[in-house]
C-alpha cells in the first residue's frame, strides 16, 4: 500500500515504503553505462553519481564504450549482469540491440534503468530523464530563432541515428519549425560516427551547399566542437550561428568567440546523482509513486507515470553571461 514515506533527513517523498538499508546483507552495487567513455559530460555525470554513492553507502561503477558502438555497449551491459550488479543504468545507443539483454537482466532480479537517453520500447523500469525531449528541441530552436530571425536555412548534425533521444530532439525541432516558424527550412540532417571531425565535415558541407545557411545545430556533445570549428575555419563567425546540446566546458571557448553563442543542456552531475539515488531506492524495495524530493539535490523531482519517466527538471541555456558559473 502506498503512502508518504519519510527518507533522507525527514524529507517527505511520494514513494511506497522501502525496506531499510540495514536489511540488506551486502552493499548495493550500481553500474552506469554511458554512450561513450571519457567525454566531459559523462565525467560530470560520474562525479555526481559518485557523490550520491558515498552519501548512500553504495558501490558505483561507470564504464562505457570508447566509441558510440552499440555492440560494445551491449557487451558491457552483459558483463555487469554476469557480475551480479544489483542495479544497471544505461544511456542506450540502440534500443533494439539492448531489448533482449534488458529482459534477461530483469528476470534475474536486477533493477534496470535508462538514464540520459531512453529505450521506451524495452522492459526498462524507469527512465531517469534530464529534461523532456520536446522541451529540449523547442528550447534549442527558439533560442536560435531569437538570434537569426524567423526565416532562413538551418542544418542539423547528430550522432548515430539509433540514439532515440537525439532522434526525439530532432523530431521536436522539426515539429516546432513547422508549427511556429514556417519560414525556417531545415536543409539537412546528418549523422556522425561520434567524432568532432565528422561533425566538422558535415557542417562544412552544409555551408558549401547552402551559402545562405544561417545556423548549424548539434545534437550531441561530440558534435559541438566540430560544428563550431567549421564556422570559425570558414570565417563565418557572426554570420552562421552554431548551437547544440553540450556542456559549458565543451562550449565555453566557442561561446566566448561568438561561434556558438549558446548551448542547451542540464547539470549532468545532478542527473548522475539522481540515477544512483533512484537505483538505490528501488534496490532497497522501494517504488516511485509520485513527485518526490531528494535532499542531495535540494529540489523536487517530477514523476510522469504514463511512461515511467523520472524528470530532473527543465533545460538550461548557457551563454556568455553565465557559462563561467558552471564547471562540467
Amino acid at each position: 500500500m502506498s503512502f508518504k514515506h519519510t527518507l533522507m533527513g525527514g524529507v517527505a517523498l511520494g514513494l511506497t515504503a522501502a525496506l531499510p538499508a540495514s536489511a540488506q546483507d551486502d552493499t548495493t552495487r550500481i553500474a552506469f553505462i554511458p554512450q561513450i567513455a571519457g567525454i566531459p559530460y559523462y565525467v560530470a555525470m560520474e562525479e555526481g553519481a559518485e557523490r550520491a554513492a558515498e552519501e548512500l553507502g553504495v558501490e558505483y561503477v561507470q564504464e562505457g564504450p570508447t566509441s558510440t558502438n552499440a555492440a560494445d555497449q551491449l557487451r558491457i551491459f552483459e558483463s555487469f549482469v554476469n557480475q551480479g550488479f544489483d542495479v544497471i543504468a544505461i544511456s542506450p545507443l540502440d534500443e533494439e540491440t539492448l531489448k533482449p539483454a534488458i529482459s534477461r537482466a530483469l528476470e534475474q532480479g536486477i533493477v534496470v534503468l535508462t538514464a540520459d537517453a531512453d529505450a521506451p520500447g524495452s522492459d526498462r523500469q524507469f527512465f531517469v530523464a534530464q529534461a523532456l525531449d520536446q522541451d529540449l528541441g523547442y528550447t534549442l530552436l527558439d533560442e536560435a530563432v531569437d538570434r537569426i530571425g524567423e526565416s532562413g536555412k538551418i542544418a542539423i548534425v547528430s550522432d548515430s541515428p539509433t540514439i532515440q533521444s537525439m532522434q526525439n530532439w530532432i523530431a521536436a525541432i522539426e515539429e516546432r519549425a513547422e508549427t511556429a516558424y514556417p519560414d525556417i527550412e531545415i536543409v539537412s540532417v546528418d549523422h556522425t560516427d561520434g567524432t568532432a571531425q565528422r561533425a566538422y565535415q558535415f557542417a562544412t558541407d552544409a555551408m558549401t551547399r547552402n551559402p545562405d545557411l544561417k545556423a548549424v545545430l548539434g545534437m550531441a556533445s561530440t558534435t559541438c566542437p566540430g560544428i563550431a570549428q567549421a564556422v570559425e575555419a570558414a570565417g563565418l563567425v557572426g554570420e552562421v550561428l552554431t548551437a547544440g546540446y553540450c556542456s559549458p566546458n565543451t562550449a565555453r571557448d566557442y561561446i566566448k568567440s561568438g561561434a556558438m553563442p549558446y548551448s542547451v543542456l542540464w547539470n549532468p552531475a545532478d542527473l548522475g546523482y539522481l540515477t544512483v539515488w533512484v537505483g538505490d531506492h528501488l534496490a532497497d524495495g522501494g517504488e516511485i509513486t509520485g513527485d518526490f524530493e531528494v535532499e542531495g539535490l535540494q529540489q523536487t523531482i517530477q514523476y510522469l507515470p504514463e511512461n515511467d519517466v523520472i524528470l530532473l527538471g527543465p533545460p538550461a541555456v548557457f551563454t556568455e553571461e553565465n557559462v563561467d558559473d558552471f564547471d562540467f
